[in-house]
């Protein structure tokens, strides 16, 4: 079996993933424990502003959970991971996104960092750093 470079397996899960096949993607990419942040966790304010940011999302459903309520409220306009530079156990992701809110049609517009935290050739954890304000005030009636 190949052994695959660890950037090489955080763009074969984006690619399952953005293909809908996010239980592929975690069965072949992604370790049991995973776990998932936007922004920073343990942030009870942040997450009253993004419901799915602020918090540690663990495993397949807590990332279904995330991504649920994530494309519930926006669609994707864009989104373009243009750069990935592996650094020892850790996957950086470089990119831009620009969303659409479904009820308020503002456009939520960042650029945006990926860290992916890597473990015996998976994906153990990742941490997405954005333009959280734009995203909250997307949401804003």
């Amino acid at each position: 079996m190949e052994i695959l470079k660890n950037k090489d397996v955080v763009q074969n899960f984006l690619a399952l993933q953005y293909e809908g096949k996010i239980e592929e993607a975690f069965a072949n990419y992604a370790d049991p424990n995973f776990e998932w942040i936007v922004s920073s966790g343990n942030n009870p304010k942040l997450e009253n502003a993004i419901p799915w940011a602020g918090m540690t999302h663990k495993g397949l459903e807590g990332y279904k959970n995330l991504t649920g309520l994530l494309f519930g409220e926006y669609e994707a306009l864009a989104f373009d991971a243009k750069e990935f530079y592996e650094i020892g156990n850790k996957v950086f992701m470089i990119g831009h996104f620009k969303f659409k809110h479904y009820k308020t049609q503002k456009i939520a517009d960042s650029d945006f960092v990926g860290l992916f935290n890597m473990k015996n050739g998976k994906i153990a954890g990742r941490q997405f750093y954005e333009n959280t304000f734009a995203v909250a005030e997307g949401r804003r009636q």
